[in-house]
């Protein structure tokens, strides 16, 4: 049976190195950051509608995307992404659990990424049906850098 290393870890713990490089601080043993981003009560959020959640700072990975509603979200999708790429974290997700923080995302295409290299604004937008105005929900997102 062979050892494996996780990317992280090559040059690091895997003896590939002499003397072994440091872990990147920036993922191993990195600062946890978190953006609450809750819609605006008596709002209502049409199809195709963008919101703005908040920005993802340079050096910073987006490891974590909840979402929590005190109504079911029946058809309405969400895609979670940047200014170029509506669905780069997360791809049509569906929400019919309510008062749950239910995990959406991230996708591991972007997991996997290296910390980025510059800011970058992270937009929801909603899909297949509204939002109504009533609806009471909260985006959590986890970041994680140096």
């Amino acid at each position: 049976m062979a050892d494996r290393y996780v990317a992280q870890q090559v040059g690091v713990a895997d003896g590939t190195q002499v003397p072994s490089a440091r872990a990147d601080g920036r993922q191993v043993g990195a600062h946890r950051r978190t953006i609450l981003a809750s819609k605006v009560t008596g709002v209502a959020w049409a199809i195709a509608d963008r919101v703005f959640l908040g920005k993802k700072r340079v050096g910073e990975t987006i490891v974590g995307i909840r979402l929590c509603t005190d109504t079911s979200l029946g058809t309405a999708t969400v895609d979670v992404g940047n200014d170029s790429t509506a669905d780069k974290y997360v791809d049509g997700a569906l929400l019919t659990a309510t008062n749950v923080p239910t995990a959406l995302g991230p996708k591991a295409s972007t997991l996997d990424d290296g910390p980025a290299t510059e800011d970058e604004e992270i937009w929801a937008t909603i899909g297949v049906a509204a939002i109504a105005a009533a609806t009471v929900l909260t985006f959590e997102i986890e970041l994680c850098g140096a």
